[in-house]
This record gives structure tokens, C-alpha cells and sequence, in this order.
């Protein structure tokens, strides 16, 4: 039986670098997402412990600072707080310190002594501790949360709880009818899951920073009371077989508890790459075009290198859409911006015509790079707009009235077949430091994790497999915009052809390192 020596020992061992930043950061909605046993629900919790220890105290007539802070748990039901969370936060502190009741909603008060006189030993720093867990149920989020005045407030498997709950909790954490509100310090919403699937609500407030469902009157308070912190984070843990994976030193047989994963659940489709691989899985059915693509990897803020020339891919019709990226000296991927037409509801794409189009591209354009030259920019589009057969809202030419109301002439991409576009993004994929777009291209990075997919197919047996067909979805528009302006580039469809080797890429090196200088 471990002592309580030992099961402190254990909460010291940190999962990894990426929970111990998401443990550190101040943002007012912090979320981590990560595979099964990355350790991440103990995170959550350390955060939320480490949060009450920076509250404000007073002075007792002892001379005794004592500080008070109150922790909020939520989960959909209390079966499943007993079977999980409960069992991690036990494991920081021990149910034997203090006094816990089991009587939903669950509470666990304690005391942490923080700091004591090196001389005398007695306490002169005590944190004083209420953490409550509860369980939504068949209840409202508002009936679940009603009453709650917490400090900090830890969502766990947060993707599966309503949508409606983040936005509610930023009325309840920091709210205090006992407590002096000058003594709060730093109120939060944690959040821990599994990756979720780039249509869950989670999704789009973490990853695409969407407060869409908060009312204005919420988000004003809000920035009033975040006072210059960020208002939301999110850190997204390696997967459980890449190298760099997190808490295996915690893991019955390291990395070979992923292996056994891996083996167990190969039948459930998609399971291994939300609960191992921590990578998105579309919710429609359908395989990923780009199964190479990983968020943590290939998502980095780009600043546009005014050396290299633009290159601004456009996929014509009724549901246009642009991307903007260049290449640079080594000829790697670097993705600066998109132009989507989404509808507000974030599901379905808006209609727009050709000159509509081409001046919110050119808006794009200007608001990005103001005084941008036609020559810093190359801007190429599917081949079929040169056709000239495309009259929607009786233009006479897609391309033609498009390239009036851009301000820049339109070339034709090099290629239209499928294989050549997705080879292209395939290569820089697979290529250390190949791709990377910028966080602001939420539509295109969606495409990527999952909504740029295969369509299905049924066989002659009944069963459903993926077809080499992509679906239309939202998302096919602007993945063929990136595809076209991938293109683009000395060698690039030689190289994916197999007719120019790496070895013959010219590349310039500018440096004052002379690699002959230890030479006699």
C-alpha cells in the first residue's frame, strides 16, 4: 500500500514540457488535449491547485497569512467522476486529508500549509481549500452550475459536454459573495480532452478561437476582467508514437502501452488516431486526403518573406475560395492567409460571383500588403476557369471578370490533376519543416485534420470504403485554392515526377561561417 509519502512523490513527476505550458499559462480558457494516458486530467488538476495557491490572503491575528480558494469540477455524470477524475485528484491529495463527502455534489476541504518558520517550524503561509465536484445529469447546464462561486472551474472530457456550458462558466469562476474580490487572482476554465473532431464546438473555441457564443455583453466584461491576459490557450500534446510523447515514465510498460492500444482498437475506425495518434477525426464518414498533416506540427504563425513571391491559388465557381501562400529558399511551403466565403454558421458556404469575389480577394490582398506590386505576386487558378464556359450571374468569363475586379492578371495553375495537387502537399507534409500555415487560416487547417476527405463508396457486399474521389464538403474549395498555387515553383512538378533530383535544387547559403576555416 503506498504511503502518503509516496503518492506525493508521484504528483512531482511532471507528464512533459507541453502540460507543464499549459500548467503555466495564464489565459482565461486554457485547454489541453492529448492521447489516453498522456496525463492530462492530472494536469488539469495540478493547474487548478497551482491557480489556488497564487490567491490573495490576509493576516490573521497570529501573523498567519491565510488564503482561500475554491475549486470547481464538472463531468457529465458521477459514475464516471468516481471511475476517473476522482481516482487522479486522490492521488494529489490523499482523500484521508481533510474531509471529503461523498454526497453529490462531492466536496473535499483541506488545508495546504505553503510556507512555515525555518527556525521554528510553525506554519506562517496556510491555503485553505474547498474543491466541489459536480455532475451535470439530465440537468441544464444552468441547473448543474447554479451557485457555483469558484476560483477555477476544470471541464474534463469537455469535448463531450453541452455546448452551452464554457459560456456559462465565465459568469460563475471569479465570483465570490464571502470572499474580498481584490484577493482573486487569475479566475480560469480548464479544459481536458482527447482530440476532438474539427465540427465539435471545443474544437472551434480552442483551436479557431471562436466566441461566438458568447453575447457581447459577456465578451465586454470579460476584457475588462482579464485585465491583459490571454483570453484563451491551447496546448496539444505529441501523439503516443511519436518520440516526444508525454507521462510514459507513468505508463505500465512506456511507450508499449500505446502499442497495445494500437493493437487492441485497430477495429474501431478512427480510435486510434483521436485516443493514440491525438490527431482529429472528421465526424462525416471518409478518409483524410492529407493523413500526414499534424496540427502541433505544421500549424506556426508565417510572416511573409518580401524576398520570395506571393503565390494566391483560387478555385473558381459559385463557392470560390483563396489561399495565399510562397515558397521559401529551400522551396518549403510557407501558408500566409485564405479567402473563404463561410456563412456565419460556420457549416456551409456562401454563394458569391465572380466580381464579388474578386474584390473581397483584392481587400484581402490590400489590408495585408498595402502598395503590394503586381510583380511580388503570381496569382494562378484552376485551369477549367479558362474555359471560359463558366457564366454564372451572367458574367460572360469567370476568370475574366474576376481578374478586373482583383487588379492582377490571372495565370493558369500548371496543372488540374489530382494526383500532381495532392503530391505537392503530400511532399511538404512528410518534409521537416516542409509546410506550415498560420493560425488564421481556420478553414484550410480544417481541411487538413479531416474535412478535406474521401468519399465514400458502398460495394457490392454492403460494406463502406473510402472512394479515390474526393467528397464535396466545405472544406474542397479551399484545398484545391492551395493545391493550384503548390504548384508553383522551380521543379516542383519535375521533382514530383521523378525527373529532377533533390541533389540538382539550387539553394544559397548567405553566412560568414567559413567551413574551411579549421583547415591548414
Amino acid at each position: 500500500m503506498q504511503t502518503k509519502a509516496q503518492r506525493a512523490a508521484r504528483k512531482l513527476i511532471s507528464p512533459g514540457p507541453v502540460a507543464d505550458q499549459f500548467i503555466r499559462s495564464r489565459a482565461f480558457i486554457c485547454g489541453i488535449i492529448g492521447p489516453v494516458g498522456s496525463g492530462k486530467t492530472m494536469a488539469a488538476l495540478q493547474k487548478a491547485l497551482r491557480i489556488a495557491a497564487q490567491q490573495l490572503g490576509v493576516v490573521d491575528d497570529n501573523g498567519i497569512i491565510q488564503r482561500k480558494a475554491r475549486i470547481g469540477v464538472i463531468r457529465e455524470s458521477y459514475p464516471s467522476i468516481d471511475s476517473t477524475i476522482l481516482k487522479s485528484w486522490f492521488n494529489i491529495v490523499p482523500k484521508e486529508e481533510g474531509k471529503f463527502s461523498a454526497k453529490a455534489p462531492y466536496t473535499h476541504i483541506f488545508r495546504k500549509i505553503l510556507k512555515r518558520n525555518p527556525e521554528t517550524g510553525q506554519p506562517t503561509d496556510i491555503l485553505n481549500v474547498e474543491i466541489e465536484f459536480r455532475a451535470i445529469g439530465d440537468q441544464s447546464v444552468e441547473m448543474a452550475c447554479r451557485g457555483w462561486e469558484v476560483n477555477v472551474v476544470v471541464v474534463d472530457e469537455a469535448d463531450i459536454q453541452p455546448a452551452d456550458l464554457v459560456p456559462f462558466l465565465t459568469g460563475r469562476v471569479g465570483r465570490f459573495s464571502d470572499l474580498d474580490p481584490s484577493l482573486v487572482v487569475d479566475p480560469t476554465i480548464i479544459l481536458s480532452l482527447n482530440m476532438p473532431d474539427i465540427e465539435n464546438h471545443i474544437y472551434v473555441l480552442l483551436m479557431d478561437r471562436d466566441l461566438s457564443g458568447l453575447s457581447d455583453e459577456d465578451k465586454a466584461e470579460l476584457e475588462k476582467a482579464l485585465n491583459g491576459r490571454p483570453l484563451i490557450d491551447c496546448f496539444v500534446q505529441p501523439g503516443g508514437r511519436e518520440p516526444d510523447a508525454e507521462n510514459l515514465h507513468n505508463l505500465p510498460g512506456g511507450r508499449g502501452y500505446y502499442i497495445l492500444q494500437v493493437a487492441a482498437n485497430q477495429h474501431k475506425p478512427g480510435y486510434v488516431d483521436r485516443m493514440v495518434d491525438n490527431k482529429p477525426v472528421p465526424i462525416m464518414y471518409g478518409l483524410p486526403v492529407n493523413p500526414d498533416f499534424v496540427h502541433r506540427e505544421h500549424v506556426a504563425s508565417v510572416m511573409w518573406d518580401k524576398r520570395r513571391k506571393l503565390i494566391f491559388g483560387v478555385d473558381q465557381g459559385l463557392f470560390a475560395a483563396a489561399v495565399l501562400l510562397y515558397r521559401n529558399e529551400l522551396g518549403q511551403i510557407r501558408v500566409l492567409g485564405e479567402v473563404v466565403n463561410l456563412a456565419p454558421d460556420g457549416k456551409s458556404l456562401l454563394k458569391v460571383g465572380p466580381t464579388a469575389f474578386g474584390k473581397k480577394c483584392r481587400n484581402f490582398l490590400m489590408e495585408r500588403f498595402p502598395g503590394l506590386h503586381p510583380d511580388q505576386i503570381r496569382v494562378v487558378g484552376d485551369p477549367a476557369m479558362f474555359a471560359a464556359n463558366d457564366r454564372e450571374d451572367d458574367e460572360q468569363d469567370w476568370r475574366l471578370a474576376f481578374q478586373k475586379a482583383l487588379g492582377f492578371p490571372v495565370f493558369r495553375a500548371k496543372s488540374n490533376r489530382q494526383g500532381l495537387r495532392n503530391e505537392a502537399i503530400w511532399r511538404a507534409h512528410k518534409e521537416r519543416g516542409g509546410y506550415r500555415v498560420d493560425p488564421c487560416c481556420r478553414t484550410l487547417i480544417k481541411a487538413h485534420v479531416g474535412g478535406y476527405r474521401y468519399a465514400k463508396q458502398t460495394l457490392s457486399t454492403g460494406e463502406t470504403k473510402a472512394n479515390l474521389e474526393i467528397a464535396e464538403t466545405i472544406y474542397h474549395n479551399v484545398a484545391d485554392a492551395e493545391q493550384y498555387a503548390a504548384l508553383e515553383g522551380e521543379n516542383v512538378i519535375a521533382e514530383i515526377r521523378g525527373h529532377v533530383g533533390n541533389a540538382q535544387r539550387k539553394v544559397t547559403v548567405v553566412t560568414d561561417y567559413d567551413p574551411f576555416s579549421t583547415l591548414n
